[in-house]
């Protein structure tokens, strides 16, 4: 199976510089996505901290949650990721993916990165509370100021096809996916203060 580009659902960079990253994911980054503030959060809610925990977890055999078995993922692919921005300016680049579970509640994705040097990150989990599956990602802003981002995960399962949308800072992306046992295709579309930013078409194949 593919796996859902959660790990590029990092803030989306400018076209003159490359923002330092510590994320995660995309897939896509990429989603409904509200960042909660300090005074809002609950004890069990994604930050940045907690972030750091899970993905540094190692993976284990426990076995999923069943709101998170039918996730499509491949705990080993290739990726390739192109970014269009709204000047016409086009961006390429080929990625290994890795993914594993962590205690039966997080699915975790791992991009290697060769273009700018780093390691992304993404988490998938099931929120009970809200019956939703929802991806995180992190990032540092240009504050240097590390913050989390939320996305909610909406698939058909009948059709194969999965829909994201994210809100974070001045943007706004939604992502349309597909995927079989051999290929997931997907395409985000990124808003900054409302107008068109950037796309970012990704295909991802297990090896």
């Amino acid at each position: 199976m593919t796996g859902l580009r959660f790990e590029f659902m990092v803030h989306p960079l400018p076209e003159t510089a490359a923002t330092k990253i510590s994320v995660l994911l995309w897939l896509w980054l990429l989603v409904s996505a509200a960042i909660l503030p300090a005074d809002a959060q609950e004890p069990d809610a994604m930050t940045p901290a907690r972030f750091r925990e899970i993905v540094s977890a190692s993976g284990d055999t426990v076995s999923l949650m069943p709101e998170l078995g039918r996730v499509p993922y491949s705990t080993n692919a290739v990726v390739s990721n192109v970014m269009t921005y709204a000047s016409g300016k086009i961006f390429r680049e080929g990625m290994a993916q890795t993914a594993h579970t962590v205690a039966g509640k997080h699915i975790v994705f791992t991009v290697e990165s060769k273009f700018y040097h780093q390691t992304m990150r993404a988490i998938a989990t099931y929120d009970a509370k809200a019956a939703v599956l929802k991806s995180y990602g992190l990032y540092s802003d240009q504050n240097g100021r590390d913050v989390v981002t939320e996305a909610t995960v909406i698939y058909n399962y009948t059709n194969k096809t999965y829909t994201m949308a994210s809100s974070y800072g001045d943007f706004k992306e939604t992502t349309t996916g597909t995927y079989t046992d051999t290929e997931e295709t997907s395409k985000t579309v990124t808003y900054k203060n409302g107008e068109l930013f950037m796309t970012r078409e990704v295909q991802t194949h297990p090896l």
